[in-house]
């Protein structure tokens, strides 16, 4: 099945073309030549995901009649840097990559934000595809535009909104990802359902990704999918409801860059993080006890952490990292909160005391 969409074109979001299906990696290059790609065709990917993809992605490449090329590298959210960025521009210098060409993200989450950020800067931007291979990637980051690497100081503070030309969501990916990284991912998707559809949410209260058939896998990824679009058309640049999806990143990106990103994976801190916000809007009287339990055991129920290491990072050094992210707005923190399921809000009076004692909270041993 290949359904076609797109945002709305302005000076940050070209059209892009969206596919969902269940087997379509052949179709890869049939689609990128039907919206009217030429050149030639650099696929940035990881080892994991080369070694398992490469070879029918460089096929399905040829076949539409590209000259394609590939490069694998070590995958981890330390990838993410600029020191990694600029060994990929070395490589299509090398290999003399012109304007008109474009680049694959093959890959989740990292490979998405690392070489969309080269797609982004180089030769002043080139074309790029989208081809995320976990969940994460499928219901989040390969949405929207957004490339980032990251700094020593915190997560994503380098970046530049560009739109892919094609985002390929293909389920059957998610049949060859170890189950914590599918775990990992299905954070993004209780968040969605958090923010914005309370009957997804009740459906996944009792389903674990891992017990779910590929149809309904797609279901779910293509409704958190529509949910995304239809936000970043209303706000592209993430100047208003757009910051709505960082439900659960303040705190989350703060344990990660406290971790230096060694501990948890990103969909895991995201986790922890929905645990922490949810807990701010309780304490701040926004929802009660009955439902902040409702999405902790729903997390839970994921096999997610609910709770982080205070020997790995503590609640200080947490706050200190969360005071580096980007979403701090002046001299506060921006922060996502919830009065209720699909009802959130944008906040930036929480006082430091209540979320150092919040952090204090999330380092203790879960009940």
């Amino acid at each position: 099945m290949i359904a076609l969409a797109g945002t709305d074109a302005d000076t940050h979001t070209a059209a892009t073309a969206l596919a969902f299906g269940d087997g379509i990696l052949g179709a890869l290059g049939q689609n990128m030549a039907a919206l009217g790609l030429a050149g030639r065709a650099f696929v940035i990917t990881d080892e994991r995901v080369g070694e398992r993809y490469g070879d029918a992605t460089m096929a399905a490449l040829e076949r539409a009649g590209y000259r394609p090329a590939l490069r694998a590298i070590a995958g981890g959210e330390t990838a993410k840097s600029l020191a990694g960025a600029a060994k990929l521009y070395s490589w299509l210098a090398d290999e003399r990559a012109e304007r008109r060409d474009t680049i694959v993200a093959l890959g989740g989450g990292v490979i998405g934000d690392l070489a969309g950020f080269v797609a982004a800067t180089y030769l002043r931007g080139i074309a790029l595809v989208q081809v995320p291979t976990n969940v994460l990637a499928q219901v989040d980051s390969a949405i929207g535009g957004k490339t980032a690497i990251n700094l020593p100081h915190g997560k994503n503070l380098v970046g530049a909104f560009h739109p892919a030309r094609l985002t390929l969501i293909d389920v059957a990916f998610l049949d060859s990802l170890p189950l914590r990284e599918l775990r990992s991912g299905w954070a993004e998707v209780l968040k969605t359902a958090i923010l914005f559809d309370p009957p997804l949410f009740e459906l996944l209260e009792t389903a674990q990704p891992h017990g779910l058939e590929r149809r309904q896998l797609l279901d779910v990824i293509t409704r958190c999918v529509q949910w995304k679009v239809k936000i970043v058309k209303e706000d592209p640049t993430e100047k208003g409801p757009r910051m709505l999806l960082n439900l659960g990143h303040t705190i989350g990106h703060a344990i990660e860059a406290a971790c230096r990103y060694e501990t948890y994976l990103h969909g895991e801190a995201v986790a922890i993080g929905l645990t922490g916000a949810t807990e701010i809007s309780r304490r701040r009287g926004l929802v009660d006890q009955a439902l902040a339990g409702r999405i902790e055991a729903s997390l839970r129920l994921d096999g997610l952490p609910v709770r982080f290491d205070r020997t790995k990072a503590t609640p200080e050094q947490v706050l200190a990292a969360a005071a580096s992210d980007k979403k701090a707005q002046g001299a506060r923190l921006r922060w996502i909160l919830i009065r209720g399921l699909g009802d959130p809000e944008i906040v930036t009076d929480v006082p430091p005391e209540l979320v150092l004692d919040v952090l204090e909270w999330l380092s203790e041993p879960a009940a």
